[in-house]
């Protein structure tokens, strides 16, 4: 437990002080999104790029791992729908709720692991991306399309999404090398890693920009509902069905860990676009990015006796 809180504190004390930086006006408002950008677009593939490429991908069980991920999903996607009642929220709000249920912030979840378990861990975190990131996209389109009075779903551009996405295309390009088993050049390899060196901080210090403390107090049920749905039932739900499908190992503890993550930035872009509740969808990020600073050692200190 000690050892896993060591681990995750720097990552979140990287998130207040980008929060506290962007508060300060430092290093001025037009930094922060071309960062982000060169985070998700540059920083981030490489990573990705460099750790698949080198792996040893035959200790990843890759069917019964993608089927826990999918399953994951979809299960948390059917009991967001059984609370809604409960919470008596309209139909963009629970667009909102949602998306704070089954989206997962990659940074967060790629910052952990790497530092728990190194370059096994980023396989499997890299492998969960790819599997999870389509799969909640389309859900979040359909919701939004279901739920809000705009009643079109946008899924001709979904296809399009899913293979113009740089951590996909990463993914993609990280198993063919691998499969190749072609050795990586090292310049190539010195460039990619000084890249991927990048990527946590400034991501991190991103994230914590991103936070919004004007959250309001008429949202409040939906937020706290929203907070327990991601950062406590979800991971239990992946323990559950992980431990079902034999996942053992590095591999369910990284399953666990992105399941226990807070909600993506994302999820905010798609409720402004497509007519979701957006300044519910700030609230629930701000919140669960908090939160999960305090969930997430036990849990997963819990995942790994």
């Amino acid at each position: 437990m000690l050892s896993i809180t060591a681990t995750i504190v720097p990552v979140f004390v990287l998130i207040l002080i980008g929060f506290a930086f962007k508060r300060l006006g430092f290093p001025g408002e037009g930094f922060w999104r071309p960062a982000e950008r060169m985070a998700y677009y540059v920083f981030l593939p490489s990573l990705i790029v460099r750790n698949l490429a080198t792996a040893d991908l035959t200790v990843l069980p890759v069917a019964r791992a993608g089927f826990t991920i999918a399953s994951i999903a979809l299960a948390m996607t059917v009991i967001a729908l059984l609370v809604r009642p409960i919470i008596r929220i309209d139909g963009p709000g629970f667009t909102s709720v949602l998306q704070g249920t089954i989206r997962l912030n990659s940074f967060v979840g790629v910052a952990v692991a790497d530092g728990l378990y190194g370059a096994p861990g980023l396989v499997v975190a890299a492998f969960f991306i790819a599997v999870m990131m389509p799969i909640v996209n389309i859900i979040s389109i359909g919701a939004l399309a279901a739920f809000t009075k705009t009643g079109k779903a946008e899924y001709a551009g979904v296809p399009k999404q899913i293979i113009q996405n740089p951590i996909i295309i990463a993914c993609a390009i990280g198993w063919i090398w691998n499969g190749l088993g072609v050795p990586m050049p090292d310049t190539l390899d010195t460039m990619l890693y000084f890249l991927d060196r990048a990527t946590l901080p400034v991501a991190l210090l991103c994230v914590g920009a991103g936070l919004i403390i004007n959250l309001g107090r008429a949202r409040a049920v939906s937020i706290g509902a929203t907070t327990c749905l991601k950062l406590i039932v979800m991971p239990f739900v992946a323990m559950g069905i992980a431990h079902l499908m034999g996942i053992t190992g590095v591999p369910f503890a990284v399953i666990v860990l992105f399941a226990a993550t807070p909600a993506s930035a994302a999820a905010y872009v798609l409720a402004s676009e497509l007519g979701g509740d957006a300044p519910l969808m700030a609230g629930i990020l701000t919140v669960e990015t908090i939160v999960a600073a305090v969930t997430l050692p036990p849990i997963l200190a819990w995942a790994t006796t």
